[in-house]
């Protein structure tokens, strides 16, 4: 990872989900699909991956430093083995289990950015992450927000200025936008990130790939 970037996009967009006044974290159930979407994000922003489109067409070793990069990157790989050109769409259907939320959630708790406690539900164990600042989620919207209003008209110019135009595009598939950017104040911001949603390669993949979950769930 690269000087500007404090987080991977996955544990942003982790981080916002805390709800405001508790901090506590309410994942979506499409939210594997949405970091598997992530995790394709940061391989883009890497150079880890290169697309055409809705294709993969190329792979590299990505950074030293990323943890967690090399075993998605395996895993697309061994998705194109028997079908090339390999798609977003394939990949996406390939890499939740993989590069699902827990492995960041754990990271997070890990640099004590979320702590997390554990009760018990029809005898199971189950797991409760809390934000220890319940205003990051604020945040983090409020510094996508400005990056967005500040590259309406020329597009993002930096890397930390793309990198939040990925997780705009992001947050629009998944669908936080009216959460984070409530009310007439934030119609310019939902725009922007709806936008992005869709014209983005892998936030359009996401949003292609939760459109088809709800379709269906309706059907």
């Amino acid at each position: 990872m690269t000087s500007f970037d404090t987080r991977p996009l996955a544990e942003d967009l982790l981080l916002l989900c805390a709800e405001p006044t508790t901090g506590r974290l309410r994942l979506p159930t499409t939210f594997p699909t949405v970091i598997a979407g992530a995790a394709l994000a940061e391989l883009h922003l890497g150079g880890a991956i290169t697309l055409d489109g809705r294709r993969i067409t190329g792979f590299r070793a990505p950074g030293d430093r990323d943890e967690f990069a090399p075993g998605v990157l395996a895993e697309l790989e061994r998705a194109g083995e028997a079908r090339r050109p390999t798609t977003l769409d394939h990949a996406l259907r390939k890499l939740p289990r993989r590069a699902g939320p827990r492995y960041h959630l754990d990271r997070l708790t890990g640099q004590g950015a979320l702590t997390v406690t554990t009760h018990r539900f029809l005898g199971l164990p189950h797991r409760r992450w809390t934000a220890v600042r319940p205003d990051t989620a604020a945040l983090i919207a409020g510094r996508v927000a400005a990056t967005l209003a500040r590259t309406a008209d020329s597009g993002p110019a930096t890397p930390a200025e793309e990198r939040d135009h990925q997780l705009a595009g992001l947050i629009g598939a998944a669908r936080l936008d009216r959460r984070l950017y409530p009310g007439a104040a934030g119609a310019p911001t939902r725009r922007a990130v709806r936008q992005l949603a869709r014209s983005l390669p892998v936030a359009g993949a996401v949003k292609r790939a939760l459109d088809r979950r709800r379709s269906a769930a309706s059907a």
